[in-house]
């Protein structure tokens, strides 16, 4: 079980958001916990519709010590680079934001690879 706290704190330690011994900053983790669960819920719901096109969404955590329902790669392995990118960003820590960036579209783009059909046309000669 994962949950929106798991994927909050790795986001943190990916961005170094850390004190000198890389465990988390309390007093930094305080100003930016106030967007937590907003910046989670963000990525959850962007990460439920690449899992599940056409769904209606996730109900939104109404805190980060539930769990994230997103299959495995996802949640494991895009989930926390989309927080990072979106915490970056309210930073205004534009070099951090842009190699999240970069890494979270990719994994994004990869947990939807599963999911592709087949979509050409095809041609009837006989009649």
């Amino acid at each position: 079980m994962k949950t929106g706290r798991d994927i909050w704190e790795q986001a943190l330690r990916l961005l170094r958001y850390t004190n000198g011994y890389g465990e988390l900053d309390g007093q930094l983790e305080a100003s930016l916990y106030k967007r937590g669960l907003a910046v989670v819920n963000q990525i959850y719901a962007d990460l439920w519709f690449v899992a599940y096109p056409g769904d209606k969404g996730p109900h939104p955590l109404r805190s980060l010590d539930q769990e994230i329902c997103l299959p495995g790669q996802l949640r494991d392995d895009g989930m926390a680079y989309g927080v990072a990118m979106l915490l970056a960003q309210g930073e205004n820590d534009g070099e951090n934001q842009a190699f999240f960036a970069g890494v979270y579209n990719q994994k994004r783009r990869c947990g939807a690879c599963g999911r592709r059909i087949d979509v050409l046309p095809s041609i009837n000669i006989d009649g």
